[in-house]
């Protein structure tokens, strides 16, 4: 035990006095904080008032269209003079130009620009209104209804709860189900990454020639287990540091700049209200229920929970995969080699994340549960089941299988690098 202790202290050691753990430990947080920062700063930035000459043959738009503080509607009497107007205004970003056809009921309109394509968002909201208008239009002109009626009609939608029968909780399908894919794609990802590091490891004795040093001090199930537990300990280090370091940037950043977020948060939300209208496009009511389902739904899911058997299930999955990967490094030498082994030895992972879609479908059908039991896809397919809700007997059994199965490959590994000494030797 002491000599395992002493090769993971040393793995330990020689990899967090890497450089590139520590630029990786800094540059990610950095990434991650500009990633939620970098697009705020563009939408303010950007955000610049709009202007938009309409010319409508039919008559039905242009006294009708609503403008904003971010977009101004201007009629114009005909197309070519609106051309000439958005030549000499620097403001009009476009031409809303609705031709008059044979049909009373106008079929299409046109957002014409000249270099610069309008914003996707003005883009929307110009197409939302043209519908609604159109729609009032129909109701009142065709059908002889009142548009208001209709609205309040329209807005009186009826919400699908799905309950559980004994217990009456609500199952928060959509949430669940968002939560389950972040879930297995970041077990997923982890895996890989933190797999491949232990196959460097043994790759790089290669180079350095310090297996025939360690062979004389240990021997070779020491060897693996030591360097397993090493990169076991730098990556819960290293994940560590991106978690804390991600948490001081972004809310570094938020109080460094509160008004650019404020600022955001208003824009988004007059953006919505454009959107969306008042009187005239009145939405269902589920919709509006999305924050609040979210936040719901994952107030229903037991996350301590979640969390201890997700860090367990990495714990077994890298274990696992860890002693694979450092059998199957002690027995190639060539590094382009070693690549592609890799990729094939964690295929099964990345074919369970193309099966996730399928599988969200029925969590706890059979497919589900095989994956669960099966070693090589246990680790995402149990934790992708955590917030649908798993049997207690499946999570026993695929751990103590992770388990015999790691206890396996760290034989195999163990004979490998024996091997690789013999050779060396």
């Amino acid at each position: 035990m002491n000599k395992i202790l002493i090769i993971l202290a040393r793995e330990y050691r020689m990899r967090l006095s890497k450089p590139s753990f520590w630029v990786l430990s800094l540059l990610i947080p950095l990434l991650l904080a500009a990633l939620y920062a970098l697009p705020v700063w563009l939408s303010v930035r950007n955000a610049k008032p709009h202007t938009v000459l309409v010319v409508d043959e039919t008559g039905l738009f242009e006294h009708a269209l609503r403008s904003d503080e971010m977009l101004h509607f201007r009629t114009m009497p005909d197309l070519s003079y609106a051309q000439r107007q958005m030549e000499s205004d620097p403001d009009a970003t476009a031409i809303l130009f609705i031709p008059l056809r044979e049909s009373t009921i106008p079929t299409d309109a046109f957002l014409l620009h000249q270099s610069n394509t309008p914003p996707l968002a003005l883009q929307g909201t110009v197409g939302n209104q043209l519908q609604v208008l159109l729609r009032d239009a129909l109701l009142e002109d065709v059908y002889h209804l009142d548009p208001q009626v209709y609205h309040s009609i329209a807005s009186n939608g009826i919400r699908l709860h799905t309950q559980d029968v004994a217990t009456g909780r609500e199952s928060f399908a959509q949430v669940k189900s968002v939560l389950a894919i972040v879930l297995a794609a970041l077990i997923t990802l982890m895996l890989i990454i933190f797999g491949v590091q232990v196959v460097r490891s043994i790759q790089e004795e290669r180079t350095t020639r310090m297996a025939e040093v360690l062979a004389t001090a240990a021997t070779p199930v020491q060897i693996v287990a030591g360097k397993i537990a090493g990169v076991a300990l730098v990556a819960t280090t290293q994940m560590l540091l991106w978690t804390l370091l991600t948490a001081v940037a972004v809310g570094g950043i938020e109080k460094a700049n509160p008004e650019l977020f404020a600022q955001a948060r208003q824009q988004q939300s007059s953006r919505t209200l454009a959107t969306k209208g008042s009187d005239a496009t009145v939405q269902y009511s589920a919709p509006v229920h999305l924050a609040s389902d979210a936040m719901q739904g994952l107030t229903a899911i037991n996350m301590p929970i979640v969390a201890a058997i997700f860090i367990l299930f990495f714990l077994l999955g890298y274990l696992f995969y860890g002693a694979l990967l450092a059998a199957l490094a002690a027995r190639i030498d060539s590094d382009a080699d070693a690549l592609q082994w890799v990729l094939l030895l964690l295929s099964p992972l990345l074919l369970f994340l193309v099966l996730c879609p399928l599988l969200l479908q029925t969590p706890s059908g059979t497919l589900s549960t095989i994956l669960s039991l099966l070693p090589f896809t246990a680790p995402a397919a149990v934790v992708m089941r955590l917030p649908f809700g798993i049997a207690a007997w499946q999570i026993v059994v695929a751990a103590l299988l992770l388990v015999l199965c790691f206890m396996a490959a760290a034989t195999l590994a163990a004979r490998s690098y024996r091997h690789r000494l013999t050779t060396l030797d």
